[in-house]
C-alpha cells in the first residue's frame, strides 16, 4: 500500500482552489476585454460609407455626416483625420475593422478555452479523493507543473530576488528588460528613457512591464519583445496573447496608485503573438554572449 504524505492532500486541495481562482480571474479579464473592444461592424460601416460617398465630399473635414443605409432616414457622424483624404480615412476604418475583428476572435477563442478549462478544473475538484494516494500524487505533479503548487527552496525560506529585471537581447542586439514584480515594474517604467518602447499584455491580462531599449526598434525586435511580454504574463498558457505597445513617455503613475499600476495617454499599437518558451530561452542565452563583449 502506498504511504501518503500527511500534507500532500491539503496541498492538492489548495492548488486546485488556486488554479480555479486564477482561471475565474482570467475569464473575468477576457470578458472585460471583449466588452471594451470596438464593434467591428461599426468600423466597417463607416469605411464603406466614406468610400461610397468619397466623390461627393469636398475639402478636408474633422467629421462628416452620411446617410446610414442600415437605418433609413438617419445620418451617421464619422470622425476624420483632417490630414488624410476621404479614401485614406476609409482605408483607416477598414484597417481598424480588420484589427478589431482579429482581436475579438483571439480574445473569444481564449475565453472559450478558459471556460472549458474551468469546467474541467471544477470536475477534478469535485471528484478529488484525498485518500487515493495515486490520485493525490498525480494531481500534485500536474499542479506543480501548472505553477499552482510551489516547491520549497532548500536551506532558505525565500529565494533572493535578483537586483535587476530579467534581461534579454533580441536578434537585432537590442536589450529588453522585463520586470519581476509590481515594485520592479514601477521602477523599470518610471526610470526608463521616455523615448524607449514599452509593452504590457493587453486585454487586462496581468503581467510584467517590459521596456525595449530602443527609440526605433525593428519589426523583428518588436515581435520578439512582444513574445517575452506574453510569456511573462498570466496569458502564458494561452495560444495567442494581445500585447499593447507604447512609448515610456506615454506612461503615468497616478498619485497613490498601488505598485505596478500605471495609466497611459495617446494611441497604442497592439500585437498579437504566441508565448514561445523556446524563443525566451534563446534570447536569454544571447544575454551572456552580448555581455562578454
Amino acid at each position: 500500500m502506498t504511504t501518503l504524505p500527511a500534507n500532500d492532500a491539503a496541498l492538492v486541495r489548495h492548488g486546485l482552489a488556486h488554479l480555479i481562482h486564477h482561471t475565474r480571474k482570467q475569464i473575468e479579464s477576457l470578458t472585460k476585454a471583449l466588452a471594451h473592444l470596438p464593434v467591428a461592424d461599426d468600423l466597417q460601416l463607416k469605411g464603406t460609407l466614406l468610400k461610397t460617398y468619397a466623390s461627393q465630399i469636398d475639402g478636408r473635414h474633422h467629421f462628416v455626416e452620411l446617410p446610414d443605409y442600415q437605418h433609413p432616414g438617419h445620418q451617421l457622424s464619422i470622425q476624420l483625420d483632417i490630414k488624410k483624404s476621404i479614401m485614406e480615412n476609409a482605408e483607416d476604418y477598414f484597417k481598424r475593422y480588420r484589427k478589431s475583428k482579429r482581436g475579438r476572435a483571439t480574445v473569444q477563442a481564449n475565453l472559450t478555452k478558459a471556460e472549458a478549462e474551468l469546467q474541467q478544473q471544477l470536475t477534478t475538484q469535485a471528484n478529488f479523493d484525498p485518500t487515493d494516494a495515486q490520485q493525490v500524487a498525480t494531481l500534485k505533479a500536474k499542479l506543480i507543473d501548472a505553477g499552482a503548487i510551489h516547491t520549497q527552496v532548500l536551506h532558505s525560506s525565500k529565494a533572493p530576488e535578483p537586483a535587476h529585471p530579467r534581461r534579454f537581447y533580441t536578434h537585432d542586439h537590442v536589450l529588453v528588460e522585463v520586470g519581476k514584480n509590481s515594485h520592479q515594474n514601477d521602477h523599470l517604467t518610471m526610470t526608463a528613457r521616455k523615448d524607449y518602447y514599452w509593452m504590457h499584455a493587453g486585454g487586462e491580462i496581468p503581467g510584467s512591464h517590459v521596456v525595449i531599449h530602443s527609440t526605433h526598434p525593428s519589426e523583428r525586435t518588436l515581435h520578439e519583445a512582444a513574445v517575452l511580454t506574453a510569456y511573462y504574463s498570466k496569458g502564458r498558457q494561452l495560444k495567442r496573447v494581445p500585447v499593447d505597445v507604447l512609448t515610456v513617455g506615454q506612461m503615468h503613475k497616478p498619485k497613490g496608485a498601488k505598485a505596478g499600476l500605471v495609466t497611459f495617454s495617446g494611441p497604442a499599437k497592439t500585437l498579437t503573438v504566441a508565448p514561445d518558451a523556446n524563443l525566451v530561452t534563446e534570447l536569454r542565452e544571447q544575454e551572456t554572449t552580448n555581455d562578454t563583449h
